[in-house]
């Protein structure tokens, strides 16, 4: 009986055989009782028969009356018809010592009863009266005692009926018990495990569920297929993190190249200048051409290592960071890519901003989604705002980013971030950026809204705790 099924279906099939098997013994008692009501009417029957043969046998031997010849003949016939009839019973009730015993007792006394009518008959003074009466004493207490055997084992039999359905209760309660026991330990609790977890995993913590490796029943296996998707997933959802990023390099491919091959160029008019004016530069001039062609190098070594940085894949990293170096360096790798679609960037700094527990790499990804969905809504151009200040209320950090772009229908706002839901064309977009983000900034502990501007365009507003108690990230 390992599976859930199993098990309920036995208990419930042992519950019907302890039923069924109530319910015979219950028919069966009731049955019996029926039969032993019967026995001591008999028995009351075999009684007064007997009463009313000693009454006439007390008339025939001290009033002498005629009539009660023939009446205690008849009562005696009757005697020992019934006590024929009821044998069985009989023998059942005080065994068969017993009634032979009362038998022999009836049949001595049938005969003293001839003799004394004979006797009358002749007008015998010396009657044996004694000994008829003794005899007739013993067959009332035998009737008497039978009347007695049969109301105890009526009282016996009462007690079962009564306690018959006791048992059933209580049986019923036990079995109740252990079907609660089975569904709270082996359903009930791990569903609420696994329930908890779901919630877990729909904000991005993927845990798996403690169980015991030796179940196999149906909820057990669901556990246990719950916490290798939970290893799936948490395997894959770096490379989902590296995919999404290496796809967001498309967005702003051409502006990088464009961005190197400005420095690139210089470069080359700066060795071009040397190589020609070689004889007639001084070396003041020559020194400013020197310093001008190492600028150019250093833009250009800045500009592929903000990408390398960028596309690097590695394991995530807490450590303290300023949120507004981070913002500035997305938005310098999407300068030119901002620059070509006539897209301003503002940022502002509200107060003095404290380093936080990030991880840098994830909290670059979440900038660029954001960022360049901001200049994907904005195909005329327009402004990017970037918004960063210090909730004192909620010891939170605040950052807005606002575009004035096409905006969001507000029947799309409840579904945003979840994963492959977009707004744009098909082959567009993957409608995994915004669920990126917001597993991302759900793992820092964080929350992300989003709204419509009061004018035009989107606003998504991420809130981030300040404090060490938000210091790790799940992973």
């Amino acid at each position: 009986m390992n599976t859930i099924r199993s098990k309920l279906t036995f208990f419930f099939v042992a519950c019907l055989a302890v039923m069924g098997a109530f319910a015979i013994l219950y028919y069966t008692t009731v049955s019996d009782l029926e039969l032993k009501l019967i026995a001591i009417e008999k028995f009351d029957d075999l009684r007064d028969n007997v009463l009313e043969l000693r009454r006439y046998e007390k008339n025939l031997v001290y009033a002498k009356d005629p009539a009660s010849f023939e009446k205690s003949g008849y009562f005696l016939t009757k005697v020992e018809i019934a006590f024929d009839n009821m044998a069985t019973d009989i023998r059942r009730l005080v065994g068969e010592r017993e009634f032979k015993k009362a038998r022999d007792n009836l049949e001595q006394y049938k005969k003293v009863l001839q003799e004394v009518v004979l006797q009358l008959q002749r007008n015998e003074k010396n009657v044996d009266v004694a000994t008829i009466r003794d005899l007739g004493k013993k067959l009332v207490d035998f009737t008497n005692n039978l009347i007695v055997l049969k109301r105890n084992r009526i009282q016996v039999v009462l007690k079962r009926i009564f306690m018959l359905p006791m048992i059933v209760i209580a049986g019923f309660i036990v079995s109740m018990a252990l079907i609660y026991r089975l569904m709270l330990h082996d359903i009930l609790q791990p569903l609420s495990r696994l329930r908890r977890a779901t919630v877990k995993a729909m904000d991005g913590i993927f845990e798996p569920i403690d169980c015991d490796p030796g179940r196999n029943d149906e909820v057990s296996n669901l556990v246990a297929a719950f916490n290798r998707m939970s290893r799936e997933i948490g395997t894959r959802q770096e490379q989902l993190l590296q995919s999404r990023k290496m796809a967001s390099i498309g967005t702003f491919t051409s502006g990088i190249a464009h961005e190197l091959n400005n420095p690139v160029n210089n470069i080359s008019l700066i060795v071009e200048s040397l190589i020609e004016g070689r004889d007639r530069m001084d070396a003041a001039e020559r020194q400013r051409l020197y310093h001008d062609l190492m600028e150019q190098a250093d833009r250009t070594s800045g500009i592929v290592r903000n990408l390398l940085d960028f596309s690097r894949q590695e394991k995530r990293r807490v450590e303290p960071a300023s949120i507004e170096e981070i913002l500035d360096k997305t938005a310098r790798l999407l300068k030119n890519e901002m620059r070509l679609n006539k897209i301003k960037f503002e940022k502002q700094v509200r107060g003095s901003l404290p380093e936080i527990m990030i991880d840098k790499s994830s909290f670059q990804q979440v900038f660029l989604n954001l960022l360049v969905n901001a200049i994907q809504a904005m195909p005329d151009g327009g402004t990017i705002t970037a918004v960063l200040a210090v909730d004192e209320d909620r010891n939170e950090l605040r950052i807005d980013i606002c575009d004035t772009g096409t905006g969001i229908p507000k029947e799309h706002l409840e579904r945003i971030f979840d994963p492959f839901y977009t707004t744009k064309r098909e082959g567009e977009g993957t409608g995994l950026g915004l669920s990126v983000t917001y597993g991302i900034i759900e793992q820092h502990g964080g929350r992300i809204e989003v709204r419509p501007r009061k004018t035009k365009g989107t606003c998504f507003s991420i809130h981030l705790p300040l404090g060490e108690s938000h210091a790790t990230v799940n992973s």
